[in-house]
């Protein structure tokens, strides 16, 4: 027990589930390490065998587990030559060391190499790291036992956790505010861009070109801090203000090459010519593809450029930046922690490999659309499809069609029925002569033949008038009458036979419109109105095409929307909630970007609502729930769980 106290029983299980765990020949020093109040969780050991320290206390942070693993991270941002904070760490920079030891880097390899040998390594502060390394000559790692002779005579230190100031200044700290900017300097030079103050403006790689500066104009992009810049005064010599410039003078830019092979549109204007007449000399910068707008170009010519947004998000705050850049952009999100807790399986099927697809459902649709109308509602229809609405007088039911169609039919003239056809050629058959009949007996046979025509009376007197040869007689004549038309069969056969006796009439039917069919289907009955009217509107082609035809947005029908314009209002009527989003101050959608301190994990969060108090930035969210039969009271434990 540390100074004769009664340890507390979590105490003695946390150092009795260590000692178990730890290895047989390492049991000693743990209990020497807990014995001086150093509650460490395993002995670490160099690869020699020694012991690699990690007990003391150093100048770190107490929460932070210092392994041989972070040292590998200190070691490498110690080999770096720009000067920053070395207790927190500018995101660019520890980023750039994690990129070091990931590919083994010289000079860092050598050390990390060296200082893993030496026994005792993690007690040291992070100043006396610093120090060792900054202070070394720098082609000591060439030489692997000068190298561990330089750490044997120089790794002294007897208050871990308070460096001297003379470590500090060794190690280069600076603490000061512009040694993230200093350190984003250094590391952009690194890259191959021109920094001034810091790269060669002789290297033969640059470019000199003729830009043109007002004689006292001061700067006009301001870097305020936090990856925020401010453009009021470019903004104010901007050619949307109206403003000329002044005279212009000449001075050298470094500019760097860019190879191009493309043929350029238009010959430049050299410096020293006149451009527009005006005596005002022009300045052109070489392969340069696009003309600068002139400063006299009317506004409605000027092309705004779209935004371009950085492949990698430095840490900070961003304005402005769309919903698809920021789910695309690098560090993690609040969703993507929730998935990786669920599984990391889960995890890394739906946010890397993508094989798990995100599925909308009613319930984030609204919330979406709740979320659009209280906060961007100028974003509502670039983001959502609203149902349209049904114009008067289109065909919604079955019961609208068949009553246009009614309408449609006792509106044409009426076509002659099968009775009515029936009855006319009943009358014409009653106007034709009827045929003599043939008779049952002699007699009858005898009596028709009487009434035959002379003509038709070929049987000599006399001679025998049999019945055969009289009913010859009368089938001869009878054939020469005019035959019936047929008063039976559809209306079609009918009409056929109407046409033999009046062919005018007939045609004259054939002129007038059919009535359409009131029966059949939903589909028949559409393809019957459009028939005779192909401009009709139909609720159900109207609703298809707007289902069809999303481009991207969210549907969203008339109920739904309905609903959230009434969340809207209560929203905005609430005494606390509507002072917040009607805030003068607001930002909507505003985007950070970090580095998690425990884990050095990037992370990223976009609180839906932002308030500016004074220097002070309060974040709010707006959440959305479809439980109706949720309790009050056990609404924020459902909201928070």
């Amino acid at each position: 027990p540390v100074d004769g106290k009664t340890p507390e029983l979590a105490t003695v299980i946390q150092f009795l589930k260590t000692w178990f765990e730890t290895e047989h020949i390492d049991r000693g020093l743990l209990v020497k390490e807990w014995a001086k109040g150093n509650r460490v969780s395993a002995i670490q050991r160099t690869e020699s065998g020694a012991n690699a320290g990690g007990g003391n206390k150093t100048d770190r942070n107490p929460d932070y587990e210092h392994t041989l693993d972070t040292l590998d991270v200190e070691i490498a941002m110690a080999t770096l030559p720009m000067d920053f904070n070395i207790y927190e760490l500018p995101g660019s920079v520890y980023r750039r060391a994690k990129e070091i030891v990931k590919k083994k880097e010289s000079p860092f390899k050598e050390w990390s190499a060296a200082l893993r040998a030496t026994p005792g390594i993690l007690d040291y502060s992070r100043a006396a790291i610093f120090a060792l390394i900054r202070s070394a000559h720098p082609e000591f790692y060439h030489y692997p036992g000068r190298l561990q002779g330089y750490i044997n005579a120089n790794l002294t230190e007897t208050d871990h956790e308070n460096p001297t100031e003379e470590a500090l200044t060794a190690a280069r700290h600076t603490p000061e505010k512009d040694a993230v900017e200093e350190a984003n300097r250094q590391l952009a030079a690194a890259r191959g861009e021109y920094v001034e103050g810091i790269s060669d403006p002789n290297d033969p790689k640059w470019v000199k070109t003729g830009t043109s500066q007002p004689t006292t104009e001061p700067e006009l992009v301001k870097n305020v801090g936090n990856g925020i810049f401010d453009v009021s005064a470019l903004m104010q010599n901007s050619s949307t203000h109206g403003t000329e410039t002044n005279p212009e003078t000449t001075s050298n830019v470094q500019v760097q090459k860019a190879d191009s092979d493309e043929k350029q549109a238009g010959d430049a204007v050299q410096a020293g010519e006149d451009d527009l007449g005006t005596g005002k000399e022009a300045v052109t910068v070489e392969n340069q593809n696009q003309a600068e707008a002139q400063q006299n170009v009317p506004e409605s010519q000027q092309e705004e450029p779209e935004a371009a947004w950085p492949e990698y998000f430095e840490p900070g705050r961003y304005e402005g930046v769309p919903n698809e850049v920021y789910h695309a952009a690098n560090g993690i999100s609040s969703t993507q922690v929730k998935d990786a807790r669920v599984s990391l399986m889960y995890f890394n099927a739906r946010h890397v490999e993508k094989t798990i697809v995100k599925e909308r459902s009613p319930v984030l649709d609204m919330g979406n659309l709740v979320h659009a109308l209280a906060l961007q509602p100028e974003n509502l229809e670039a983001e959502f499809s609203v149902e349209p609405e049904i114009p008067e007088g289109a065909f919604t039911t079955t019961a609208t069609l068949r009553e246009f169609i009614d309408a449609h039919n006792a509106s044409l003239p009426a076509l002659l029925s099968a009775d009515d056809i029936k009855a006319l050629l009943e009358e014409y058959n009653a106007t034709l002569p009827s045929q003599m009949p043939l008779g049952a007996s002699v007699d009858e046979t005898y009596a028709s033949y009487e009434q035959l025509p002379e003509e038709f009376q070929r049987i000599e007197n006399g001679t025998k008038h049999t019945a055969t040869a009289m009913k010859a007689c009368i089938k001869e004549y009878n054939v020469t009458l005019p035959a019936p038309v047929k008063t039976s069969g559809s209306r079609d056969a009918l009409l056929e036979q109407l046409a033999i006796i009046n062919p005018d009439l007939v045609a004259q039917e054939a002129q007038k419109s059919s009535p359409l069919k009131v029966s059949g289907t939903k589909a028949d009955l559409i393809q019957a109105v459009k028939s005779v009217n192909p401009a009709v509107v139909f609720a159900d082609e109207l609703l298809d095409a707007w289902r069809e035809n999303t481009e991207g947005k969210v549907l969203v029908t008339r109920q739904q929307l309905s609903t959230a314009l009434n969340i809207q209002k209560a929203l905005l009527e609430h005494p606390t909630a509507g002072k917040l989003l009607t805030h003068p101050s607001r930002a909507v959608e505003v985007s950070y970007f970090g580095i998690d301190e425990e884990t050095g994990l990037e992370v990223r969060v976009r609180p839906d609502l932002e308030l500016d108090m004074g220097g002070l930035r309060i974040g709010a969210d707006l959440k959305t729930i479809s439980m109706w039969n949720i309790k009050q009271e056990g609404l924020r434990a459902k909201l928070h769980r």
